[in-house]
């Protein structure tokens, strides 16, 4: 997988990391950036929700929706050497929203008025799929309009992983079907004052008696004015969907190693492959590191405990304590055999054609960016080619003892 998530960043335009909430994909996606710039490929990282120690991580002060410049200068200050500067940003839901209102709408003044609507005000950000589709539309935004060599996604935090793929679609099945349309037709002739929506309909009246007419006539409103942004919706929708098919995207699925995150890994490597999009690798994140000597070998673990300790120049615990370390070295010995188990199982369940690369579990998340830099060393590694052999030396033929 190294070698192929190194492949990877050199021919794809766009990487999109997806798992469950919680596993470190916004930090592999920030270790795939610095890989990037590594490889001398300008990448910018668009990430969601982003920890504090990642920005400390990366030595900015915050994130935010404008896009912030690591520089070559910035990276050699910490010993790192790279071929291109890294951008970073933090997807904003609402100016993204804005923007694409903006763009979609027939004029300035139809613009305006959704924007100053107060329902689109109080609910852009909180609809339901909005920060999914927002993070579809923006990533759209970034390809068609900037010359990023690789743009990284860090997909949204979200009860399901899948609610990322889904946005675009139902976006475009509800803006598109036959009765959302007729919708938009009564909500027409309600503004000519008829059809089923007009103040004075049975409709309306009936309305009237459990909510504000005041209110809800206001959001028909606020829907009529939307509804001239509807095509440019389901258009942007279809383009991302394409983008997200096409030959320049890959997906990588990032699992902590456990049952539960791979199993939802497992299943949206399954979704994607069905939509025909293409799964690049898996990242196995908090992996322990592996050996076996802890469990088989337990004089050898206590030697090297001792040349340890007398390396360091320190007094070698008593017995008891030597003992309690033995104890937590074997513990740990079983969490990685476990660990490596897992592993395995999963390399067999996804198959020859899709490579896992593992990251050690550390005690924390990088919050330096010689941290991320080594993150990003351990998913791009790429093992030199072994040296051939030289064939033996030539020598003269011995002549045949009948040719004497």
């Amino acid at each position: 997988m190294s070698q192929a998530l190194h492949n990877l960043i050199d021919a794809k335009r766009v990487l999109v990391c997806v798992g469950a909430g919680g596993v470190g994909k916004t930090t592999i996606s920030a270790a795939i950036g610095v890989a990037a710039a590594m490889q001398g490929r300008r990448a910018l990282v668009l990430t969601v929700d982003p920890a504090r120690r990642l920005a400390d991580a990366l030595g900015i002060a915050a994130f935010d929706e404008h896009i912030q410049t690591l520089s070559v200068e910035t990276f050699a200050q910490h010993g790192i050497t790279v071929g291109a500067p890294l951008d970073v940003a933090m997807l904003d839901i609402k100016s993204t929203f804005d923007r694409t209102v903006t763009r979609l709408a027939p004029d300035d003044a139809t613009s305006q008025s959704i924007l100053d609507n107060r329902f689109y005000q109080q609910g852009s950000t909180v609809l339901t799929g909005s920060q999914e589709y927002m993070a579809m539309a923006r990533l759209y935004e970034v390809v068609t309009e900037t010359s990023y060599d690789l743009i990284v996604l860090d997909t949204p935090p979200s009860a399901h992983a899948l609610d990322f793929l889904d946005a675009p679609q139902r976006m475009i099945d509800l803006f598109g079907s036959s009765a959302f349309r007729m919708l938009l037709r009564s909500l027409q002739r309600s503004n000519e004052g008829t059809g089923m929506f007009s103040k004075r309909s049975l409709v309306m009246r009936g309305l009237g008696r459990f909510t504000s007419a005041e209110s809800f006539t206001g959001l028909l409103e606020f829907f009529g004015l939307l509804s001239s942004t509807f095509d440019g919706f389901i258009q942007t929708g279809e383009d991302v969907m394409a983008l997200l098919r096409s030959r320049r995207t890959a997906f990588l699925v990032v699992s902590a190693c456990d049952e539960t995150s791979t199993r939802e890994g497992l299943f949206l490597n399954t979704r994607l492959v069905q939509e025909q999009m293409e799964v690049g690798g898996w990242v196995l994140n908090r992996v322990q590191a592996y050996s076996d000597a802890a469990l088989t070998q337990p004089d050898a673990t206590r030697a090297a405990l001792r040349d340890t300790f007398d390396s360091a120049g320190l007094t070698l615990p008593t017995a008891p304590s030597m003992e309690t370390i033995l104890h937590v070295a074997t513990v740990l010995g079983q969490m990685a055999a476990r660990d490596h188990t897992h592993l395995a199982q999963l390399r067999e369940r996804v198959g020859a054609d899709q490579a896992v690369v593992s990251v050690p579990r550390s005690r924390h998340e990088p919050t330096h960016l010689t941290e991320l830099t080594a993150l990003a060393q351990i998913l791009t590694y790429v093992a030199p080619a072994a040296t051939p052999t030289p064939p033996p030396a030539a020598t003269e033929p011995r002549p045949h003892p009948s040719a004497r």
